[in-house]
């Protein structure tokens, strides 16, 4: 059986969805989403620590941020559900000091930018934030306005008023294939049949590059393990404590309820979809953190799970047309950062399919600047 509609959508994590919610609030509603989960946001997204930052490196980074922030602030004036955003701050330190000019440097396009960020010396951190332990800490910078909110409450407000607006969504579809004419999709294959469509979106998160195989498009995405902890009721760090990063060891915590959160970046990991959790990690993730974090070795764990990255090869996200197949859109590679960029994402990818120019630039973000050897190097990845 074929039937037909206007736009498909490959995921219904939360880059999905808001893409779906975007193209509805535009007016394109004959929208249907395809996820082979049993439900939404069960990959990436709900395995998410929820963090909500200002500071990257690359411009459209930041202006991502800058509008995924003013989503999370006025969502329960939007969505009628809160996102339970708290504004903890975000305080990344380093002892490398070719780091920290480059902090610096990052410092100074953001304050451009409008983002309020405070570049502080070693002094200041020690001073202001006692419970860091760095000999050689050189410095770090601090945005009061980032925090950390609940991507589970953000994906169903998305769904539900996605849903409202005529989206459909399915659960339990696996695509087994993109069909195309002359360079343009025409469709998506699934143990259903066929859904005829002129636009796809891929927003598959890890198995973006399979969706992309399907529709003969390369998207060099690549999905990597990460574990986050949580410690037992621990008061030996401040109540307001922020999302503290080491950037040296990519290692970070944070408050969640009176508990820590506990977790960081292995350069070890293999690429693989496994998500189970491994006991080596956490003896990693607790060896690394406990040298700069010393007061943490008096908590005990009490809970851990594992997600995924999908890691592009400069870190920062694949976003836009692609040159070979026209009507196939990527919402790709976010390494980690899908839950603040996914509202902007959903926007823009909703612009572009309505004929309107992004509300951001977005080209830095295209497939094709691996071809042109032009990446947009993200350098602020945890």
């Amino acid at each position: 059986m074929t039937e037909q509609h206007d736009v498909v959508v490959i995921g219904a994590g939360l880059v999905g969805l808001s893409v779906a919610y975007h193209l509805a609030k535009r007016g394109i509603r004959d929208v249907v989403v395809l996820e082979r989960e049993a439900a939404h946001a069960q990959g990436s997204s709900g395995r998410s620590a929820g963090g909500v930052r200002l500071e990257f490196s690359h411009p459209s980074s930041v202006r991502f941020s800058q509008y995924g922030l003013h989503v999370l602030e006025h969502f329960e004036d939007e969505f009628g559900i809160s996102p339970q955003f708290r504004a903890c701050g975000y305080l990344f330190v380093t002892s490398d000091p070719s780091q920290w000019v480059a902090l610096q440097e990052s410092a100074v396009m953001q304050r451009d930018l409008g983002v309020a960020v405070e570049t502080l010396a070693a002094a200041d951190i020690r001073g202001s934030f006692a419970y860091i332990n760095l000999p050689d800490l050189v410095g770090g910078i601090y945005g009061p306005r980032d925090g950390v909110g609940d991507p589970a409450s953000v994906a169903y407000g998305y769904i539900r008023r996605a849903r409202q607006l005529g989206v459909e969504v399915r659960f339990h579809v696996n695509v087994e294939g993109i069909t195309a004419s002359a360079g343009r999709v025409t469709g998506v294959r699934t143990a259903s049949g066929l859904i005829s469509t002129s636009t796809v979106v891929n927003a598959a998160g890890p198995q973006a590059r399979a969706i992309g195989q399907m529709a003969g498009v390369d998207i060099p995405v690549h999905p990597y393990r990460r574990s986050i902890y949580v410690t037992g009721p621990f008061d030996g760090l401040p109540e307001n404590l922020p999302m503290t990063l080491n950037l040296d060891n990519t290692s970070y915590i944070r408050r969640e309820g009176r508990s820590i959160l506990l977790g960081m970046s292995d350069p070890d990991e293999p690429s693989s979809e496994l998500v189970e959790t491994d006991p080596a990690a956490l003896e990693k993730i607790i060896a690394t953190i406990l040298p700069w974090i010393p007061s943490l070795e008096h908590a005990t764990i009490m809970r851990g799970w594992a997600g995924l990255y999908e890691i592009s090869p400069d870190q920062s996200a694949i976003i836009g047309p692609t040159d070979d197949l026209a009507g196939f859109y990527c919402a790709n590679g976010f390494s980690g950062h899908g839950f603040m960029h996914a509202p902007a994402t959903g926007r823009v990818i909703a612009e572009l399919i309505a004929g309107e120019p992004p509300f951001v630039d977005i080209t830095p973000f295209y497939l094709s600047r691996f071809a042109h050897q032009q990446t947009a190097r993200e350098n602020l990845v945890i």
